[in-house]
Parts: C-alpha cells; structure tokens; sequence
C-alpha cells in the first residue's frame, strides 16, 4: 500500500527545498555585496558568541553598510510591487554599473531610471533611503551596528517598519518589511544579527503570506492537521470538490481570497519549524512549479496532494 504523505512530512519537505536554495534578493545581489555575504557568514558563524569580537572584525569588512543600504532600497521597491528574479538581476547590474561603492542620489536615480522604475517611485524610494541612513547612522553610528545590536525579533521587524517604512502599515508595506528583516536573521542569508540568527528566536518570524506560497501551503496539503476554523472550512470544500470528482460530475474550483486564508498561511510557516526556509521553499516551488502546473519537475510531485483545482487570488 502507498504510503500517504502526512502534513508535517509535506512541510518538512518544503523546508528542506529552502534549505537547497539562496534566497532570491541574495542570489541576485550585485557581483561585489554577494562577496560581503560570504564574508559576514564567515565571521558570524566564527564569533557567534563573542558579541564584541564579531562587531570589531564587521568593522573590516569594506562596504557593509552600502549592501544594507541596497537591501533596504530592494525593500522599499518591493513596497510598490514585487520584484521578479529578472527584475532583481537587472537591478543589481544597473546598481553595480552607476553606484559600485560610491553612494549618492543621483547615482541611484540613474540606477533606478535603467530598469525602468518610475521616476515618483524612484524619488520616493531614494528619499526613504536616504532619511533611514540618517537616522540609522545618527543613533547607531552605522547600519550593521543597528543590525548587529538586534536581540529580539519583533523589536527589529518594528524597527525596520518605523525607521525604514517611516511607521506605515498595510500588506505591500509589511511585504517590505519582511523582505528586509528575513535577510538578516537567518544563517543562510545574511547573519548580522547573531543573537536572532542562531538562536531560537528566528523561528518566531512570521512570514508575509504571498499568492506562490499560499498556493503551495494548500495544493500541497502542508495545513491538513492545523486544527483551526479557517483550515476545517477549506478542507470541507476540498472533500466537497474531491466528493463531486469521485461522482464525475462538473466540479468548481476552489476558490479563495489570499486575505481570507493569510493567516492560516502563517501559521503553517511556523509550525514547520523554521518559517524562514519554509517560506523560501515555498516561494520557489510556487512561482517555478505550482502556478503553471509543472507537477512532474516539482520537488514535491511525490507527496504533494496534488489539489491543482485550489485557486487564490
């Protein structure tokens, strides 16, 4: 008898596809920071508990503070809309070819204007960045200090939301803000912030919740344990829509609103252990296999409950 996957070992999967990839912004990062990410690596695993010693070899490493300066401006970007990998390539070329180490704002104006962004959008964005470095710099006196100094995971994501988004809320803010903060609390990304990194405090991040992942968390049936009222009504309309199948009769789809089911999205991200890596995973799966129905090639084809008939929007 074939052995039915169950949901934990459906998450445990997706974890581990995280785990086997970069993360997007890291694996598109201009030529010159992806060597500073190898770099901070090195001394964070290093001087993980020597908090003193890791802030003094940071201070040699060269140009760390303009690889933040380049994270926050992709966040700040993926504010108005997200940014695809090509998108993401085509950025990091523009921004290594005007701006290299030599930061200013008619430097990534040009920039910006290469890749096509909007010229209010690319004000806005620069003026943003430029105040958070300002004010980063006049309490911390420099952006990986700020990081650095990091302890709780909650207290950093408010305070990329305060200092970088100037307080604003709302989802395409909150996608910025998570897009910034995963890449400095994870061991795999860029570890600055030791104490969230290679603690159990990571595992309290709370992903953002977006159309690729959410439509793997429910295809895949990575939910299907979750005892919560939202995930017992969306497994009665899949038993509804696999009963009408069974009849051969003319089945509809599943149809979903990603507000209605964000949190239920969440959720499952942090009962997987390590929602940073799941979130990932997901992602990936997501936009490469899921959304065009490439279940053959999936990392997931062989424990996926394949329940191509759910549609988010």
């Amino acid at each position: 008898m074939q052995h039915v996957a169950t949901a934990e070992e459906v998450r445990k999967k997706i974890v581990e596809h995280g785990a086997s990839i970069r993360d997007r912004v890291i694996e598109n990062l201009p030529h010159n920071y992806a060597l500073l990410v190898e770099q901070v690596k090195s001394i964070s695993r290093t001087y993980k508990t020597d908090f003193d010693t890791f802030v003094a070899s940071l201070s040699n490493v060269r140009g760390l503070d303009l690889l933040i300066t380049y994270t926050a401006l992709v966040a700040l970007l993926s504010k108005h809309r997200p940014l695809s990998d090509a998108e993401l390539k085509s950025l990091a070329a523009a921004y290594e070819k005007h701006v290299y180490d030599v930061f200013s704002a008619s430097r990534i104006r040009r920039a910006l204007e290469e890749v096509g962004v909007e010229k209010d959008v690319a004000n806005q964005v620069i003026t943003d960045v430029l105040r958070a470095s300002s004010v980063i710099n006049n309490k911390y006196k420099s952006l990986h200090l700020w990081i650095a100094k990091q302890r709780k995971i909650a207290d950093f994501e408010n305070s990329i939301r305060e200092v970088v988004f100037r307080g604003e809320g709302g989802n395409r803010v909150g996608r910025g803000v998570k897009l910034f903060l995963r890449l400095f609390i994870h061991e795999t990304n860029i570890p600055l912030a030791t104490k969230i990194a290679y603690g159990q405090e990571h595992k309290k991040y709370i992903l953002h919740g977006d159309m690729y992942t959410a439509l793997v968390t429910l295809r895949s049936g990575a939910f299907e344990d979750v005892p919560t009222l939202t995930a017992e009504r969306v497994k009665a309309r899949v038993a509804k829509r696999l009963l009408c199948e069974a009849k051969e009769g003319k089945c509809r789809d599943v149809v979903l609103r990603l507000e209605s089911i964000r949190g239920l999205v969440r959720h499952v991200g942090k009962i997987s252990g390590d929602p940073v890596l799941f979130e990932r995973g997901a992602y990936d799966i997501g936009s490469r296999y899921c959304k065009d129905l490439r279940c053959e090639e999936c990392p997931l084809k062989d424990i996926c409950r394949k329940h191509t008939f759910i549609k988010v929007k």
